[in-house]
Formats: C-alpha cells, structure tokens, sequence
C-alpha cells in the first residue's frame, strides 16, 4: 500500500506489513464529521489490504491524541455520522488487521473511545491524560465507552471514570487496565514499533482466528454501540444538555485554550 494522505488523515505503510494512520485535525485534534469519514475510509481500504495486516492509530498532536467529540455539529450531521462510526468499529473490530493505539496528550470523550476500539492501547507515562468528560456536560459516553470499559476494567472503576468525569495518567491507565502500558515518552514509538512488526510478521490466518475466537468472547453485540450512539444523540439536542454544551463552548470549548488543557481535571 502506498501512503495515502486526506484533509486530516495520513496513511504511512511501514516495512514489514504495517502502517501508521496519523490523525491531525488541528487545533485540538477534534472528532468531527471529516475525520470520522476519513478514518472510515482509510481503515476500510486497510482492511482490504493483503499487504497490511497491522494498523497503528497515532496523533499529530503531542498535547492532544483527540479531545473529544465535536459537539457543535448539526443534527444533520449527527445522523449521518452513524453510519460512519460502524464503518470505524467493523474495521477496528476485523479479524483481517491488528489495531494499535500509541497514545500522547489528551485522549478524552470520543477520543477515548477511539483507542477503546482498537485491540490494544499503549500510552506515554509522562504526557497521556484519558477521560470520559460526557457527563459533565449531561451527556453519556457515545462511543463505546459505556460497552467496552466495563469489559476492559470492570464495573467499578469503569463507573468512576464514566460518572465522575475526571482524568487519569497514563500510570494510572495502566494499573486500572485501561492501557496495556504506559512508557517513558522516549521509549513509546520504538515498543509500538516493534510490537506492530513483530505481529505483522507471523502468519495471517492465524492472527485473524486469533482475533476472531477472542471477539467472540470478548465483544458486545453491534447493536449495543448503535444503542448508546442514539441515546448520545438524543441528550446532545436536548435543550438542557444544548444550553449547558453552548455556555461551555463560549467559555472555549473546542479550543486550544486552558478549558481543554483542564477538562476533566
């Protein structure tokens, strides 16, 4: 596969069966309707790819991987991203590529959720910030979240995280089980290189049965991402929920200003 660059996204296949998918959305790497259509393409054609068996999901951004959701798209919008995300969660979730999330910055809300997708998640220790702000703002988690951070870490912890709202370091992601692990900054990009060659080269039918016996036992339903999507797009065109979100986006939200540099702290 050669590179393949769109507004946002930036395919980069690496020697050995692998590939960097860079998103870089400035100012705060947002989740909007432009980036989930480009990551939904560039993960469909790497789902197809013979030649790549291996996907490593990383940010432009050192301060921000993503930080969140764009929450100031029209409904329209909204409707149409459905589709989209469940483009993004079957080719994440396709026994044909390993998926990797190397994390720095923030990684909050739908940001989040995007690393929560992929099969594992490594962050720097010295720079990772992971939440799930949605609550603060009268909205649940839309993206997964709600379905796959119990699995990841059990109830308890995933309630504190999901009802509180705050954040946590990458040590402390790494102790509650929500990244695999968390390394000095300097020493991240070469361990996720690495690891992505090292399955890269094994046998591709034994890593898609591998991937295929543990989502069995392992994933939710399709239909319950599809569930929590509506529910999230329910309360975020709520009149409530709309006053408290555009009262927050007048004080800076969505902007790289100290309101995104503190959400969640």
């Amino acid at each position: 596969m050669t590179t393949s660059t769109h507004d946002t996204v930036m395919v980069r296949p690496q020697p050995g069966g692998w590939a960097t998918l860079l998103i870089d959305n400035p100012p705060i790497n947002l989740l909007d309707d432009r980036v989930y259509r480009e990551l939904a393409d560039a993960l469909d054609q790497l789902v197809l790819d013979p030649e790549t068996r291996v996907v490593v999901l990383e940010s432009a951004d050192p301060d921000f991987f993503s930080a969140h959701f764009a929450v100031d798209l029209p409904p329209e919008s909204q409707q149409e991203l459905a589709g989209t995300y469940s483009r993004i969660i079957a080719a994440l979730q396709s026994p044909d590529l390993v998926s990797i999330a190397k994390i720095r910055g923030r990684a909050r809300g739908g940001g989040h959720e995007l690393t929560l997708l992929c099969d594992m998640r490594f962050a720097s220790a010295d720079s990772t910030v992971i939440g799930q702000p949605e609550v603060t703002n009268g909205l649940i988690p839309g993206g997964g979240a709600l379905q796959l951070l119990p699995l990841l870490i059990g109830r308890a912890r995933a309630l504190e995280l999901m009802l509180s709202g705050r954040n946590i370091d990458g040590s402390t992601a790494e102790r509650y089980g929500v990244v695999n692990r968390a390394l000095p900054d300097g020493e991240l990009d070469d361990y996720v290189a690495e690891l992505a060659a090292r399955i890269a080269g094994h046998y591709p039918t034994a890593l898609a049965e591998i991937k295929k016996a543990v989502n069995r036992r392992h994933l939710p339903p399709a239909a319950e991402f599809a569930t929590d999507i509506k529910v999230f797009e329910h309360l975020l065109n709520a009149p409530e929920v709309r006053a408290m979100i555009d009262a927050r986006l007048a004080e800076g939200l969505q902007t790289r200003g100290p309101l995104e540099y503190g959400l969640g702290d």
